[in-house]
């Protein structure tokens, strides 16, 4: 070869680790282990053996139009979010925020239980124009909006 350098081949596991550092990485040892056929899990031998056409279809609701909709709910979570310590994905998914987006009856766990009263009743509020969202010393904050009457 021009380079000087002579192509070996593939290199075995077994060498790799016999070279420089002992400690075998973890992810390198589950390869190993299912390599060997050692996966303990029963769920993924089950997910893994499944034949994909007998797989259900997952059926996607689109937002149609509501995209700013969810955008604006998307902020509400985060402010939600960093206001009470909780990650945003534990409150409320992204489908969570486009099925609130077309229903304010949507059977989404982001409208149940503490969930409701963290981020749920907020996010209606937010669609029903009865909250608002500002920017006041940089950072996002909610406000009620004053009925009209």
């Amino acid at each position: 070869m021009a380079s000087g350098h002579e192509h070996v081949g593939p290199v075995d596991n077994d060498l790799l680790r016999s070279s420089g550092d002992r400690r075998q990485p973890r992810r390198a040892l589950a390869i190993d282990r299912l390599r060997a056929g050692g996966d303990r899990n029963p769920r993924r031998k089950r997910g893994v053996a499944r034949d994909p056409k007998t797989l259900p279809e997952l059926e996607r609701q689109r937002s149609n139009g509501n995209g700013a909709i969810v955008e604006l709910l998307k902020v509400l979570l985060r402010m939600t979010s960093e206001q009470n310590a909780v990650a945003a994905k534990v409150i409320a998914t992204v489908d969570d925020l486009e099925a609130i987006a077309v229903n304010d009856k949507a059977d989404v766990p982001a409208l149940h239980g503490w969930r409701r009263e963290m981020f749920g009743e907020k996010a209606l509020s937010l669609k029903r124009g009865k909250l608002s969202l500002a920017i006041e010393r940089g950072r996002v904050v909610a406000h009620e909006t004053p009925e009209a009457g």
